[in-house]
């Protein structure tokens, strides 16, 4: 839709969205629409409105990050800049070609090969059929599926038919790319060439939109992010402000805890209080391209546990990660968190940050470990997790969330998660010395 001819288009926008709002009518049944449509009345029954009174600007070349619980419109955003769905109430201008990251293969036909598949799709990116065939060899290479190109979708493992769209979508070299939820996509070595392959389209000034739940990814992908709650926008800014006031919200049981791996809670919960032996993350080799946790072991005062009591300032903690990686790629980071029991994360460790560097064999292996000298931690249940992430720490590897517990008693009944260092001066008298 156009913005109104009254209106001199800014050029340096990539998206003008004025009043946005989206609204869906409840089911009918057809003699409720004949009815409607005889008298010229609307069907029975309030319109749920899944975006309200949008108005947003993303300027050329911005990387644009949105966050929200599930159900608080971020894809019926990102369907009507792109164009897929019909505004109910407002305008946007979308200034370039967009490529969509929302459905990958959406539009495939499982009975057509993926040859056939990215002939017929890539008219629909604005591709025409010399482009692609110009272009068919780089797509089938970076997809890598090999001579599988010409045999039916149908035929495809769900890996294979995911790295096909997604090579076509980004092959178009768009003006703009919407993602939703994921910013690589596939597994193994693909993920980590997806990955890449994005943020080579940021750095050449490709404005991005980015819908995610991984907040490090968009606080530390994005320019902007805006933070949408049922339909409405709740704030908009520079990300740390943004991602700060929404995971105090998600934290004050606002929005939809994150879902933990029944193994994961499986392992915490079969865990006595007492000290025990962590149980070994199952031992993956690499796979080409990709790097991985092989086992996370953690211990208080040398011995393992996946879950134990201990005092404020007790001893001292540590946390190693062995991982795998394929020799080819830069050397990885990991690192740490630990989170409360209502998922917001009280501290982190990164090993970038820190500036360390880790170390492995020739085989790709090594191990990072993490101490901690007289835990400041006070009353309260504190779960450990561990990552490893790519050289910049932005695309990750693989997680191993919540694998131990650290319950924390004590009898002060002061206020307070942790104890800050601190001194006190005293002396008579009124005033400061």
């Amino acid at each position: 839709m156009n913005a109104p001819a009254s209106t001199t288009p800014d050029l340096s926008l990539a998206i003008d969205a004025s009043g946005l709002g989206k609204a869906y009518r409840p089911r009918s049944t057809p003699m409720q629409r004949l009815r409607a449509a005889l008298t010229a009345r609307p069907v029975p029954g309030d319109a749920f409105w899944a975006l309200r009174d949008i108005s947003l600007q993303v300027r050329k070349g911005e990387s644009l990050g949105v966050v929200g619980c599930n159900g608080a419109g971020k894809s019926t955003l990102l369907q009507l800049l792109c164009g897929t769905v019909t505004p109910t109430t407002g305008t946007v201008r979308v200034d370039g070609r967009v490529a969509a990251l929302l459905e990958l293969g959406a539009g495939f036909n499982p009975d057509f090969s993926g040859r056939d598949n990215v002939l017929l799709n890539g008219p629909l990116l604005g591709l025409g059929r010399q482009q692609l065939q110009e272009k068919m060899e780089s797509i089938i290479e970076f997809s890598g599926i090999g001579p599988f190109i010409d045999q039916p979708v149908k035929t495809y493992s769900s890996g294979m038919f995911v790295r096909l769209a997604f090579s076509l979508a980004t092959s178009v070299d768009p003006d703009i790319l919407v993602v939703d939820e994921a910013l690589s996509v596939g597994d193994g070595g693909f993920a980590r060439k997806s990955f890449d392959r994005i943020l080579a389209m940021k750095e050449r000034g490709t404005t991005i939109l980015f819908c995610s739940h991984g907040l490090y990814q968009v606080e530390a992908f994005c320019d902007r992010v805006m933070w949408l709650h049922q339909g409405k926008v709740m704030g908009i800014g520079a990300p740390h402000a943004v991602i700060r006031d929404y995971t105090l919200f998600l934290a004050g049981d606002g929005g939809q805890a994150p879902v933990v791996a029944a193994a994961d809670v499986a392992a915490i919960a079969a865990a006595a209080p007492e000290a025990q032996a962590a149980p070994p993350v199952p031992v993956i080799t690499a796979t080409p391209g990709h790097a991985r946790i092989t086992r996370v072991v953690t211990s208080l005062d040398g011995v393992p546990f996946t879950s134990t009591k201990m005092s404020p300032g007790q001893g001292t903690l540590r946390v190693a990660i062995e991982f795998d990686s394929d020799p080819a790629l830069p050397v990885p980071t990991a690192g740490i968190t630990f989170e409360l029991s209502n998922t917001m994360i009280l501290s982190s460790v990164v090993s970038r940050t820190d500036g360390v560097v880790l170390v492995r064999d020739e085989q790709g292996k090594g191990t990072a470990v993490i101490e901690f000298e007289s835990l400041a931690l006070r009353k309260g249940d504190y779960h450990i997790g561990a990552y490893l992430g790519n050289e910049n720490a932005l695309h990750l590897y693989t997680e191993a969330p919540r694998i131990a517990l650290l319950s924390v008693d004590e009898t002060r009944p002061e206020p307070g998660l942790v104890d800050l260092p601190h001194r006190w001066r005293i002396h008579a008298g009124h005033g400061v010395a």
